[in-house]
């Protein structure tokens, strides 16, 4: 796919001739592109912002939704391909965050290719999520309420309103399904630097839970306690963002 053609992958992509540094944001759970919209304002210089759309929901809507986090990465590293011809760092929230860590281990493995950096918020280390009890498999109802319960963010009007929630739920349980049924296939480590998010008030993965994230790399390893829950990143990209642009000046 050209980087010059629409890319379902990349809906809201707004190209910066000065681009020094792209930064590939990848959604929690149920979540979409539009997570990371506001992210794409006030950036620091050099930096582009490019949130990334999965498959069945937004823009993609009524396209088969992914089935499991590996098997997504393979297609995700084609249409992501042209648009890493400059240094890239991969973010991912929650879920988005096992999405980005395997396509950073398929870019090394089948391109040679490494961010500069990979970015996890509020989330386990890969293998982490399988020592939870499911939710998948629950009835719609309970399933969204046990969501809710344990995670947040779910907004009322999704769990009062069965239209709406026949639209949100099946994404939502599609997506925890791949977290579930994810299981890390022995590989080398990475290389390049690891950064860990975690918000003070998150009950699922909380400050001593992301330090396992030191292990997936040969290079450094921080982590940083934001205010707020399990979707604190979000409102706080001056302060991702200032981090990685002041890694460019240094560098």
């Amino acid at each position: 796919m050209s980087d010059l053609m629409p890319n379902p992958w990349l809906p809201n992509r707004r190209r910066a001739g000065d681009t020094v540094l792209r930064v590939f944001c990848f959604p929690h759970a149920g979540g979409a592109a539009s997570a990371f919209r506001t992210w794409q304002q006030h950036l620091p210089y050099g930096l582009e912002v490019c949130p990334v759309q999965l498959p069945g929901r937004e823009s993609r809507f009524g396209e088969p939704l992914p089935t499991g986090v590996v098997d997504l990465v393979p297609d995700l590293a084609d249409a992501l391909l042209p648009a890493l011809d400059v240094p890239f760092a991969l973010l991912g929230n929650s879920m988005g965050a096992l999405v980005a860590y395997e396509l950073a281990r398929h870019l090394r493995r089948d391109y040679l290719l490494s961010p500069t950096r990979l970015v996890v918020a509020g989330a386990k280390p890969p293998g982490g999520a399988a020592l939870m009890p499911p939710l998948s498999h629950l009835p719609d109802l309970e399933f969204g309420r046990a969501m809710q319960a344990r995670h947040g963010g779910i907004p009322a009007e999704v769990l009062d309103d069965p239209q709406v929630a026949a639209i949100y739920l099946p994404v939502l349980r599609a997506d925890m399904a791949m977290v579930e049924g994810y299981v890390p296939a022995p590989g080398p480590p990475l290389t390049c630097p690891v950064s860990a998010y975690v918000g003070a008030g998150d009950t699922i993965s909380g400050p001593e839970d992301v330090d396992g994230w030191a292990a997936v790399t040969t290079g450094r390893f921080d982590r940083r306690v934001l205010p707020g829950d399990h979707f604190a990143v979000l409102g706080h990209a001056e302060l991702v963002l200032g981090r990685l642009a002041d890694e460019l000046a240094l560098r």
